[in-house]
């Protein structure tokens, strides 16, 4: 590991191995992601289905930041004033626990300074920082126990991208209390603050929001790539491509996405930079050479989808399951937020969860009906139908917990009560009509609800009701467990049981 000062030191390995059990697990390769010694005889449409799966994550970042770009342009903090609701759609499968916080980060020209401020302890927060592709390569706050002050964020060049503390004997007057080496030239910010008192604090999140600052600093030397402009990510098609797995795109979706990936690939190369050899001789076979895309001669589009969806159902596959407990299941760390080498995960989970947390901040396990087949990730309700959550005791976290419902294209669920999760800061209740968290020393076994939004359940139930789509249909859940402990990875927490029945009323 390259050394830049004689005081800093990485904190970023430390944290990972602090909170989880789980190992995270070696390169896998699937057909798209063609091994290093097989770079002779790649054919062009395992080619483009690499390249289109390693691109794939492009679209998202178009989706998400050409309207922050277009709002307060690059390297500048847009605020969102209000939780997601079912009218929102900043973010696929968004929390409503937190307020977002969200800039597009251009190091071409200039370096950029990240100001934070003192969070009260109670305060969960978390500033974590991606790359163009959505790696959540580092993060600050309250899980890494972040000092306010001054963060430098610059481009991590032949340095390890991450996180770069300063702190040791005769450090403390240094000018910033750490660096934020970013392993592309773009990339991004998406703070999230918790919000507490049943939604009630907003003023206080506000005040936090308002004391984060960035600033640009000029730098010297040439541009390492061209500014980053709304003109620069192309149209809006990519944009409505990011509603699709790359596996249902048109031909047109296709070829924007790889010519946007041949414009951007060059000034931002692959987290790992020992597979930059690698990923740019695959994508010289694709047609993607001199920042132009020209798709080869006999390219067959319908075969490339169809190796793509051939490595979606490799990748989840239950051996590649980190949390496979009572139909829950959760991606191996390797597979998870930091995505390194495994292009497959990075492209499944930005169009399932885009910008997730690296695991040492938070799980996102998703739960499965077992008897739908295997390849849905969802649930299913007739319009007279529920389900009931049976949770044993109450999750061990060290920040907070959620239960969230979305629909089939990954957004918030409409109902009347504007409900959309239900978790530790819930008006939850025991069956005996207690409040789950009223009382800390309590820890018996609760349950939450999930009936269609237009069938409301009697009064003992209200609380713990999360609303489904209206009359029925598929949708999906996520629990979130922020500040996860091992308990909740290693096996010693028990998932909650989910059974099937009639209406609740």
């Amino acid at each position: 590991m390259h050394l830049i000062h004689s005081c800093l030191f990485l904190i970023l390995a430390a944290a990972r191995g602090a909170v989880t059990s789980i190992p995270r697990r070696a390169d896998i390769s699937y057909s798209s992601a063609i091994s290093r010694s097989d770079l002779s005889s790649i054919d062009i449409n395992n080619a483009t289905a690499f390249a289109l799966t390693y691109g794939y994550p492009l679209t998202l970042y178009v989706q998400t930041f050409e309207p922050t770009l277009k709002a307060v342009g690059s390297n500048a903090i847009l605020n969102e004033q209000h939780t997601a609701t079912a009218t929102s759609e900043v973010l696929v499968r968004p929390n409503v626990d937190t307020l977002y916080s969200r800039a597009a980060i251009d190091l071409s020209h200039s370096d950029v300074v990240l100001s934070i401020p003192e969070v009260p302890d109670d305060r969960f927060y978390v500033v974590p920082f991606y790359d163009l592709y959505g790696n959540n390569f580092a993060n600050l706050g309250s899980v890494t126990k972040t000092p306010p002050g001054d963060y430098l964020m610059t481009a991590a060049g032949k340095d390890e991208p991450g996180v770069w503390m300063y702190g040791g004997d005769g450090c403390e007057s240094y000018k910033y209390k750490g660096i934020i080496k970013y392993p592309t030239t773009y990339g991004s910010i998406m703070i999230r603050i918790v919000v507490k008192n049943n939604g009630t604090d907003l003023d206080a999140v506000h005040s936090i929001q308002s004391q984060i600052k960035m600033a640009a600093i000029e730098r010297e030397g040439e541009p390492l790539a061209p500014a980053l402009t709304p003109s620069l990510l192309g149209n809006s098609q990519l944009a409505d491509a990011a509603l699709l797995l790359p596996i249902n795109f048109s031909v047109a979706q296709i070829t924007e996405t790889l010519q946007l990936l041949a414009q951007l690939s060059a000034s931002n190369p692959p987290e790992e930079r020992s597979d930059l050899k690698r990923v740019n001789t695959i994508l010289a076979v694709a047609g993607i050479k001199a920042g132009k895309y020209t798709p080869p001669t006999g390219i067959d589009y319908a075969k490339v989808l169809t190796l793509i969806a051939d490595d979606f159902l490799a990748l989840l596959s239950p051996s590649n399951h980190g949390i496979n407990q009572n139909n829950w299941f959760d991606l191996l760390p390797s597979l998870s937020g930091d995505f390194h080498t495994q292009y497959t995960a990075r492209a499944f989970i930005a169009w399932f969860g885009y910008l997730q947390l690296d695991v040492y901040e938070a799980l996102y396990p998703t739960y499965h009906d077992p008897t739908l087949p295997s390849t849905k990730l969802t649930m299913q309700l007739a319009a007279n139908e529920s389900y009931i959550m049976t949770f044993s005791q109450k999750p061990p976290v060290t920040g907070f917990w959620s239960l969230t419902a979305y629909n089939s294209t990954n957004y918030l669920i409409p109902n009347n009560l504007d409900r959309y999760s239900l978790g530790d800061r819930s008006n939850l209740t025991y069956a005996d009509g207690a409040q789950v968290y009223a009382d800390p020393s309590s820890n018996g076994a609760f349950s939450i609800l999930i009936q269609p939004a237009d069938i409301s359940p009697g009064l003992n139930w209200t609380n713990n009701w999360l609303p489904a789509p209206a009359g029925g249909g598929d949708f999906t859940v996520n629990l979130r467990w922020y500040g996860p402990t091992q308990a909740l990875s290693n096996g010693a927490y028990a998932y909650p049981v989910v059974t099937k029945q009639g209406s609740v009323y």
